[in-house]
């Protein structure tokens, strides 16, 4: 698929790796409806995370003419920096309906905006969802393994409706708040670290999947900025 003249949606596109992807499929020609809970220029204030977000987020792009691609961006932990089993019930449920029921239902809603003449779907998982290692939200963790599934599980979806879903792994992204940390860290520990991955090669890899008509229901890795992009799946 040519994004020139394409309509697309990326939620949490305010800022950080969002904002990274929205400006690439704007260079590559779309239009595009960036959706995020803090106000910005162009934003569409919104949280996905809710019934009425998600319908002020479709609503903005059947404005814009109807929807061709969608990037599920939004993600994050639990609230208030408390995190499964200390925080409460309704804090962690909220973290997975962020992380996984909103990219679920807004793919649901986009469907029949996405099948009018093809479309595409990429979700953004994390590492956190393929490490077997210990996490400090397992919430999130479980979310972002259940992305991946959900993206594999939508595999038979270009055949059935002409739209494609597939999903991105990023590791480390190498954002300011990440930059700030890994300086922080002992010169011991921080040798231990992963290579941050450059945000602009995530947005590359988001690109290079939408345009990519042959590629379904497939899970790419870049979990280190040292090594290239592969295949899970």
């Amino acid at each position: 698929m040519e994004l020139d003249g394409k309509v697309s949606l990326v939620t949490g596109a305010e800022s950080g790796l969002g904002w990274f992807i929205a400006e690439t499929l704007r260079e590559a020609g779309s239009t595009v409806i960036t959706v995020d809970l803090r106000p910005g220029e162009g934003i569409t204030v919104a949280d996905v995370a809710t019934e009425a977000g998600r319908a002020t987020a479709m609503a903005a792009a059947q404005e814009a003419g109807g929807l061709d691609v969608l990037v599920n961006n939004a993600g994050g932990w639990s609230a208030g920096g408390v995190q499964f089993p200390t925080a409460e019930p309704g804090a962690w449920r909220n973290a997975i309906e962020l992380d996984l029921v909103a990219p679920m239902a807004l793919t649901q809603l986009a469907l029949h905006m996405l099948g009018h003449g093809g479309g595409a779907v990429v979700n953004m998982s994390s590492s956190a969802g393929v490490e077997t290692t210990a996490y400090r939200s397992p919430e999130y963790a479980a979310a972002k393994a259940g992305l991946i599934r959900f993206t594999t599980a939508l595999a038979d979806w270009h055949e059935r409706y002409g739209v494609r879903v597939n999903c991105v792994v990023p590791g480390w992204v190498g954002l300011k708040r990440a930059h700030d940390e890994l300086a922080a860290m002992p010169a011991a520990e921080r040798g231990l670290a992963p290579t941050l991955v450059p945000p602009e090669t995530i947005a590359v890899q988001v690109l290079r999947l939408l345009r990519d008509d042959s590629l379904a229901g497939r899970v790419v890795s870049m979990l280190d900025g040292d090594r290239e992009p592969r295949l899970l799946h």
